[in-house]
């Protein structure tokens, strides 16, 4: 397979030879923040979609490691292709080195504008003891985005609460450059991955775009990480020295 190089730079996106990002698709992705959510609902959009992949991205601080998936070597930064829908993931398999996070964010938006998207998700976790009421999930659009937020049906983040890290950068990098974009939120567990808050980020996804990303997997994974969790807790609790007398 022969790729070629949309940029000669330190900051470069290597697409598949011959492929295009056809005007008016999706860009879909999300990073490691809170609970995982963002990576973990990327990631499994592209799997379960068996989407493409149609390139990858290459920085000076690419993280020094590679792995295999279903039989293939994977990437730190990856670019999937779903031309059902139009949709294009960016999959990124680590954070961006801290020290390049400004200039990796800010290359990725210029791209992802240059491609003019229909629209730009970003998906994320909100930490649960901030949840109020029944809704799961909190939306952060850019203003460019306004007309088409009611399809979510999602409430705005409350004011005083804050969306961090690279999510933040891309969504702001994208506000004041008139851009499209919402960042999508679902409530989770902090100090873990949280694949149930994936899942519900998944059906949402699965619902507005008409979709069928399974998430069986995810809710599997995530009775097993509860599991875990429980047992951890009561072995602690165990062998905390106050519960030994009476």
């Amino acid at each position: 397979m022969a790729f070629v190089a949309t940029k000669d730079s330190t900051f470069e996106i290597i697409l598949k030879k011959g492929f295009k990002v056809k005007p008016g698709s999706i860009f879909i992705s999300g990073f490691h923040g809170l609970g995982e959510v963002g990576f973990l609902s990327t990631a499994h959009l592209t799997r379960t979609l068996e989407a493409e992949r149609v390139g990858f991205i290459k920085s000076d601080m690419l993280p020094l490691f590679v792995s295999m998936e279903n039989d293939k070597m994977v990437l730190p930064f990856e670019i999937y292709s779903y031309t059902e829908k139009n949709m294009i993931f960016f999959v990124p398999r680590f954070q961006p080195h801290q020290s390049e996070q400004w200039g990796f964010i800010e290359h990725l938006a210029n791209w992802i504008m240059e491609q003019k998207f229909d629209e730009v998700l970003l998906l994320g976790g909100l930490d649960a003891s901030f949840k109020e009421g029944e809704e799961d999930m909190r939306a952060v659009p850019t203003n460019t985005y306004r007309t088409k937020l009611d399809k979510w049906n999602v409430p705005v983040l409350e004011e005083g609460l804050f969306v961090a890290g690279p999510l933040a950068l891309l969504l702001a990098h994208l506000e004041m450059n008139e851009s499209p974009a919402i960042g999508l939120l679902t409530y989770a567990t902090r100090g873990r991955p949280d694949p149930r808050s994936a899942a519900s980020m998944l059906e949402k996804i699965n619902d507005v775009f008409g979709v069928s990303a399974n998430v069986d997997q995810l809710i599997e994974e995530s009775k097993e990480i509860e599991r875990l969790e429980k047992m951890r807790k009561s072995i602690e609790s165990d062998s905390d020295p106050s519960q030994m007398y009476l």
